[in-house]
């Protein structure tokens, strides 16, 4: 365990710590997706998280651990070591720590006993061992498995005991112990935090940066912190403001909110739990349209990306991979001449292929992608032979096109890095084409020119 001391923090503030229990995260077998969770949560609840600890199965690790957060902070999460298993000491350690004995938690123990008849399992001994907590403990029932949590005071901390499976420790967290939190910061009198994180698609964190400066001029001196985040191909922006004058932090909270939007305008695709693709699919659904893509280099991850979170089947028809020039022509009816003059990586072709699938679908709205996501000019989406225009084009080139009962436009856009950096840029910038398709319908929907003649225009 790391010797350094916890962090130090502003005397106003309420600080937390999280504990991961487990030979396999040290040893880097699992990786800690729960640190980043909780730590997320926490500080969106107020709590100024100053260390993230991992220590190691052997008892004396986690007592020191817990002895040395329980004298530094206000709250510790703990996850890990929970398990049936003889590596998982938790328990005991907090047991021992307290001095009081293990008991069983007869709800989690009912639960169990049902789970296992149910399937006809034998239930072990050390079955039952995942259902003790310590004696005089705050049960934390799990939702979504088998080990209940619990809560325990260790010095000046409140400290919570999850387990460290995510899917579980996620449902313990947010049907117990996110209540409990609150309540602490409460407790403490700390001024509640007000926070809004902004999702961005389609500018980099720089401009972001640029375009809100000035964004804390006039607020009061410590009351508004501004956080960047970059995820590519996401940009997100979180503001946090904290003021003991509850109805000062809200106005502040509400002109920094305007600020923001007015700054960054349509590149802001949703706010706190939205997601790119969530974003998407409520678009879709208020204006009741559909969609459906036609993808070259992504290898149908565009719609792989949409079918990913539930209600895609809302909005969704399909989508068609056509990654030969033969399936382009025969499939979506890309013209052979087009491949021939232009190639499979080329403005005309997006327009063909994303008029072709909407065709072939009858959807409102269709999107193309065709391109280069190799990482060199022998590694590309299409025979070379088959495309000669396109072999003078540049790795990472990619043409999308975007028809719907408006017409048809395409644009090329230049992406850099590896080959799946380019495929998930190409992905995130079609649905993103899709998206603004029903936002901002196109500029001159009398247009009837045709695809190719499009082509050439950049909208």
């Amino acid at each position: 365990m790391s010797t350094h001391p916890v962090a130090s923090s502003p005397a106003a503030s309420v600080t937390a710590a999280i504990l991961a229990v487990g030979d396999e995260v040290l040893r880097g077998e699992v990786t800690n997706s729960n640190a980043a969770y909780l730590g997320d949560r926490l500080f969106s609840l107020g709590f100024d998280v100053v260390a993230h600890l991992v220590v190691s199965d052997q008892p004396d690790e986690i007592k020191a651990a817990l002895q040395r957060l329980g004298l530094h902070v206000d709250l510790v999460l703990v996850t890990g070591g929970l398990g049936p298993t003889d590596d998982d000491r938790t328990v005991g350690v907090v047991c021992e720590l307290l001095g009081v004995k293990a008991v069983q938690h007869e709800s989690s123990l009912v639960a169990m006993k049902a789970w296992f008849a149910a399937r006809d399992y034998a239930l072990t001994p050390n079955n039952l061992k995942q259902t003790e907590i310590p004696e005089g403990s705050d049960p934390l029932p799990n939702p979504a498995g088998l080990a209940p949590g619990f809560g325990v005071q260790i010095g000046r901390a409140r400290c919570f005991f999850m387990p460290g499976v995510p899917r579980e420790m996620r449902r313990i967290f947010e049907s117990h112990v996110a209540t409990r939190a609150g309540a602490l910061i409460a407790q403490r009198g700390a001024p509640a935090a007000l926070t809004r994180t902004f999702h961005i698609f389609g500018m980099g964190e720089s401009h972001i940066d640029h375009r809100l400066q000035g964004i804390e001029d006039g607020c009061p001196e410590g009351t508004v912190a501004v956080h960047y985040r970059t995820a590519n191909p996401e940009n997100h922006v979180r503001i946090v403001v904290r003021d003991a004058d509850r109805s000062r932090g809200q106005a502040t909270f509400d002109r920094l909110d305007g600020f923001i939007h007015e700054r960054l305008g349509s590149v802001i695709y949703g706010v706190d739990d939205d997601t790119f693709i969530s974003a998407l699919r409520r678009t879709f659904l208020v204006t009741q349209k559909r969609l459906a893509v036609a993808e070259s280099c992504t290898g149908g991850l565009a719609g792989q990306m949409v079918t990913h979170e539930p209600g895609a089947s809302g909005f969704f028809a399909g989508g068609v991979v056509a990654y030969e020039n033969e399936v382009k022509e025969r499939v979506l009816g890309v013209e052979a001449e087009v491949l021939r003059i232009h190639g499979a990586v080329s403005e005309p072709c997006a327009a063909q292929m994303a008029l072709g699938v909407r065709r072939l679908l009858n959807v409102d709205v269709a999107v193309s992608i065709t391109g280069i996501a190799g990482d060199s000019l022998h590694d590309l989406s299409y025979p070379q032979a088959a495309a000669p225009a396109s072999t003078e084009k540049s790795v990472g080139t990619v043409c999308f096109g975007v028809a719907d009962g408006n017409g048809t436009r395409t644009e090329t856009r230049q992406f850099s890095g590896g080959r799946e950096r380019v495929r998930n840029a190409a992905a995130y910038h079609a649905l993103e084409l899709a998206r603004r398709a029903v936002l901002l319908p196109m500029e001159n929907p009398s247009s009837q020119q045709s695809p190719v003649e499009l082509s050439s225009k950049r909208k």
